[in-house]
């Protein structure tokens, strides 16, 4: 027999993971707003984890995540641990330095307001938009650091690009979305001017599923399971599994010639030529000796001087 329209649904509990420390929430604190709504302010990585698992404990379905990319890549990474396979549908209200994810998979914005519109598509099931994004997860084999999950990584002049964010760009008034953009632009600029040795790239070893490692100098190793990036920006290229990846060969070749093709996702057959590769991929392992940086934090390679990337979990994302 169907159900009866008129029976009332059981509201879900839902929880707000809120990092005051993002660059937008120093602006405006949101408010609870919701008899249903567990709120959470966790000052570290160990409080986060006990925030979810008690977050997991109450049953909580909705999770809202009020920060950056930084603050996703920690909830993501963590909950596995919490929610076992049974993990809870997100929501992003964006207030950080940078919100690529969001501008991928959606977001409610970063106000009060915004709270209460996710907080109302809730109580009404009416959200306008769901989509599924895997996470990209990188383990150390050598167990030198806990697995993490994010969507956006890269090495070498990535590396290089987001210290020249943190020390230049973000500081000099540059904010939100458009610092990333801007970062990228920057590493580009720096290297056709022959500033510093950001040509001469890094030392990285490549294996590509099933294949064997191709070593060599990287002028820029990218990798993302998101769909699309800020500001028409997509510098990949190819068909395959869930991993996309940008490799391109140090010191880079007519690199003025091939950006504008380069950032489009276009590229020429003289650049394929030259060492511009992309492609996709279900599995990754990197051989390095520097920090690669996963949605804008570096972590170090460890001993082995390995990193092994691999698509998962999957997320569902809800915006109103």
């Amino acid at each position: 027999m169907a159900a009866s329209p008129f029976v009332k649904r059981t509201p879900q509990q839902i929880g707000l993971i809120h990092n005051p420390r993002s660059q937008r929430n120093r602006q405006r604190l949101l408010g609870a707003g919701s008899p249903h709504l567990l709120r959470a302010e966790p000052a570290s990585l160990e409080e986060l984890a006990a925030t979810l698992t008690d977050f997991s404990r109450r049953e909580v379905s909705l999770l809202l995540i009020s920060g950056g990319d930084g603050t996703l890549r920690d909830v993501i990474s963590a909950l596995p641990l919490a929610y076992g396979s049974n993990l809870p549908k997100l929501a992003l209200l964006s207030s950080g330095n940078a919100n690529v994810v969001a501008s991928d998979v959606g977001s409610a914005g970063h106000t009060t307001a915004a709270l209460q519109r996710v907080l109302a598509a809730a109580r009404d099931d009416s959200f306008r938009r769901r989509v599924r994004r895997p996470a990209l997860t990188l383990t150390w084999p050598d167990q030198a650091h806990a697995p993490v999950s994010g969507f956006f990584m890269g090495a070498a002049a990535l590396a290089q690009a987001t210290h020249y964010a943190h020390q230049r760009v973000l500081t000099g008034g540059v904010q939100y979305d458009a610092s990333v953009a801007v970062t990228v632009f920057a590493s580009f600029k720096q290297t056709l001017r022959g500033e510093g040795d950001w040509h001469l790239g890094e030392q990285i070893g490549v294996a590509l599923d099933d294949q064997p490692e191709r070593a060599g100098a990287r002028f820029i190793f990218l990798a993302t399971t998101l769909n699309k990036l800020m500001l028409g920006l997509w510098p990949f290229w190819g068909n395959g599994g869930p991993i996309r990846y940008l490799d391109i060969d140090a010191p880079p070749r007519r690199l003025g010639r091939s950006m504008i093709p380069l950032l489009r996702g276009r590229p020429t057959q003289r650049m394929l030529n030259d060492g511009y590769r992309s492609g996709c991929a279900t599995r990754i392992r990197l051989q390095l000796n520097q920090p690669v940086v996963v949605d804008g934090e570096a972590f170090e390679p460890g001993p082995s001087g390995m990193i092994e990337l691999s698509s998962g979990p999957e997320i569902e994302f809800l915006t109103p």
